[in-house]
């Protein structure tokens, strides 16, 4: 049985599934859109991470360490960035800015290894 709680006053009272949440407009106007943040800043973090090795003061494991997390922190951040466009599709209003640029620092850290690769390939074949 689904039941919904709003806060009226002090005291928190319990909506039967009969009662509706419309009749409450306050605060069914407030609606959380979702802005692509978590995308952006999980994009710009992936990026950041190859300057990693350049940390000359700090022991080897430590620099090289958040190389091997910047393909996974590129794929959450195309995987947030794509489900954010979906659910903003037919919204006029959404500023679709951050999600896209996460998405597109999402596919940095998976074109850079996949480039060295075929760079590695090609110049071992001559």
């Amino acid at each position: 049985m689904l039941m919904h709680r709003r806060r009226q006053g002090s005291w928190l009272q319990v909506m039967k599934p009969d009662e509706h949440p419309d009749e409450y407009p306050e605060e069914t106007q407030v609606a959380h859109g979702e802005t692509g943040t978590v995308s952006l800043v999980l994009g710009v973090a992936a990026v950041a991470m190859y300057g990693s090795p350049f940390l000359f003061f700090l022991p080897s494991w430590i620099r090289f360490l958040p190389l091997y997390l910047t393909v996974p922190m590129g794929i959450c951040a195309i995987v947030f960035g794509a489900c954010v466009l979906y659910r903003m599709r037919g919204d006029e209003k959404a500023d679709r800015r951050r999600a896209r640029a996460g998405f597109a620092l999402g596919t940095v850290p998976l074109a850079v290894p996949i480039v060295l690769l075929v760079w590695l390939e090609w110049a071992l074949q001559r």
